[in-house]
């Protein structure tokens, strides 16, 4: 009887072992990545964009045997659009040694407040779509994918000025967010620079919900255009309301203004809209339409801007471990420092310093896009 329990406990102890010992073994076979994307409140259409942009890039690359042979596994945490829930998200995932790398947040205001916790730890960040002033300057282990407003608005508007000969235009933005004040100063700077006559410039809030008196201000000035430098939350409301009062000029939108589900509920007040995106549906390339058809048929819906830079940042984190062959937040960091840029969905993108060892993405080549008619109509630059 003795004998029969301790051979018992032998096997017990043996199973313990040889699982301990799988172990690893199943970790060496995983690469996983966290993502930390509002799915909730106010900005949870956007994040749920690229929440799906994620999940089907890694269904594309694990079909294709992953990253050297390693599974790429998600782990997504919503940050609810929320500044404390977002820094809460990440100290989750410094925790979490299995987790390499990051892809988010939605909002460059979550950006500043949670990224300095991952730099702090050395977790790499990759931003999709983070385009405020600054976010590269968090630290060297954010990785800036998107092309920020800086850079992107500034054609925008040199385009507009050009194409409808303007003269005279206004200005609103929403002075409490960091991303729509960076996209009002390269709007401003531009229009300057074209020397078009700025007739007003309102600083709004964006928890507002009627902007009625400072768009009947900016109807008395007859501007012969509109920019607008909104947050995710506020693009739609600005935008109805300001045919509502009787504005029915073009208007010049920043990267708030390219979500689809945006435009779908501004309805016919969308009409005119100018906005810059670096991802073009209809680019033929092969990459590109097999991400386009297959978005459709997993999500029932067309894919967007921010769901193709999400897709691209899945590919980049793919090329760096690629490169660096070292699966650990240090090696993703090498890999992603040995790259100088990429072409996966839309233009291409370089990677370019920008003073003590940092760098930012740069589009020499943005795509243009006019709302006339119910369809988006490319722009010649």
């Amino acid at each position: 009887m003795l004998k029969n329990v301790t051979a018992r406990l032998a096997l017990c102890a043996l199973s313990a072992v040889s699982m301990a010992g799988m172990q690893p073994v199943f970790a060496q076979d995983t690469v996983t990545i966290g993502s930390f994307v509002s799915t909730s409140g106010s900005g949870a259409p956007f994040g749920v964009d690229q929440l799906q942009g994620m999940e089907l890039a890694i269904r594309h690359i694990n079909a294709s045997g992953g990253i050297a042979g390693r599974k790429l596994v998600l782990k997504q945490l919503d940050t609810a659009y929320d500044k404390t829930q977002a820094q809460s998200v990440v100290h989750n995932f410094v925790a979490d040694k299995s987790v390499i790398g990051l892809v988010g947040p939605t909002s460059s205001a979550e950006a500043f407040a949670a990224d300095p916790i991952a730099v702090a730890a050395k977790l790499p960040v990759l931003a999709p779509a983070n385009g405020a002033a600054g976010i590269p300057q968090i630290g060297p282990y954010v990785h800036r994918i998107g092309v920020p407003e800086e850079l992107l608005l500034p054609s925008a508007a040199k385009t507009a000025v050009k194409q409808l000969k303007l003269k005279k235009v206004a200005i609103l933005y929403a002075q409490d967010d960091p991303f729509a004040t960076t996209g009002f100063k390269a709007f401003q700077a531009q229009l300057k620079a074209d020397m078009v006559d700025v007739v007003e410039v309102i600083g709004y809030d964006s928890k507002a919900v009627d902007f009625t008196a400072q768009l009947q201000r900016l109807k008395d000035k007859n501007p012969e255009a509109l920019f607008i430098a909104a947050k995710s939350s506020d693009g739609t409301v600005l935008l109805r309301q300001a045919r509502q009062n009787g504005i029915m000029v073009p208007v010049v939108g920043n990267l708030s203004f390219t979500s689809p589900a945006l435009v779908a509920a501004a309805g016919d007040a969308v009409e005119g809209l100018i906005v810059a995106a670096v991802w073009d549906s209809s680019d033929a390339s092969e990459m590109n339409q097999r991400f386009i058809a297959e978005y459709k048929k997993s999500f029932n819906r067309d894919a967007t801007p921010l769901a193709a830079t999400t897709y691209n940042c899945i590919y980049v984190i793919k090329e760096a471990l690629e490169r660096s062959k070292d699966f650990s937040r240090e090696g993703l960091q090498k890999g992603l420092l040995a790259m100088n840029g990429f072409k996966y969905l839309g233009s291409a993108i370089e990677f370019r310093s920008i003073g003590n060892g940092l760098r930012d993405a740069v589009v020499d080549v943005p795509v243009l896009f006019q709302h006339r008619g119910g369809k988006l109509t490319k722009m010649a630059l």
